[in-house]
């Protein structure tokens, strides 16, 4: 006997909140399908329904919004690159780095929009191998292959191999600090404070430019 089909309208779209707060929060071995469907109050089935099984739930939950921020890292790309246009020069390593490392530093600080929320899943995504990520995990690789064309520009001896490097480096940069920010209070004995978005993204995209 066929299960009912889910009527909602909303209903993919509450499945993906909750799941995104569960997995936020724990592994994708201890959320269970049936601690999803209760806390979205819909039936069992929905999961299989919208999303196959638990391992495509999860799935998308990291496209969901990993599209929007690569979307959000494009657009600053072409505004980089229109400045630089209108100026005469070439997009700077700077605003490179800062179009890359924007997103998902303001995501992180983002309490009202809940986008905090899908940042400490996305520090678990990484680790996941239970949960098949390899495929998915490329919607957020590819964009970066947009940046190297201005990467090269910037320093033409570069071979792509280096450049992707580097590129590999800022993000376990990136993912170190989004995955671990509040121990800076500890690593320095309270020295120093967490500060705002903008300060935690003006010292990651300076590092990453001097090692660059």
């Amino acid at each position: 006997m066929k299960s009912k089909k889910p009527t909602r309208p909303d209903t993919r779209e509450r499945i993906l909140d909750v799941s995104e707060e569960l997995f936020a929060n724990g592994s994708f071995a201890s959320v269970s399908v049936r601690s999803v469907t209760s806390r979205a109050d819909v039936n069992l089935s929905a999961v299989n329904y919208y999303f196959g099984s638990k391992q495509g739930l999860f799935q998308a939950v990291y496209v969901r919004r990993a599209t929007q921020m690569n979307h959000e890292r494009v657009h600053l790309l072409h505004e980089a690159e229109e400045k630089a246009q209108a100026e005469g020069r070439n997009v700077s390593l700077r605003e490179l780095v800062s179009a890359m490392l924007t997103p998902p530093i303001f995501w992180l600080c983002d309490e009202e929009k809940g986008f905090s929320v899908y940042i400490r899943f996305l520090a678990r995504a990484y680790l996941e191998e239970a949960s098949d990520m390899d495929n998915v995990l490329r919607q957020e690789v590819d964009v970066f292959d947009r940046f190297v064309p201005f990467f090269k520009k910037i320093d033409p001896e570069l071979s792509e191999e280096d450049i992707y490097w580097r590129i590999h480096f800022m993000m376990g940069v990136m993912h170190h600090t989004i995955n671990h920010l509040d121990r800076i209070s500890i690593l320095s004995h309270k020295a120093c404070k967490r500060g705002s978005r903008e300060e935690i993204l003006e010292r990651l995209v300076k590092f990453c430019c001097d090692g660059f």
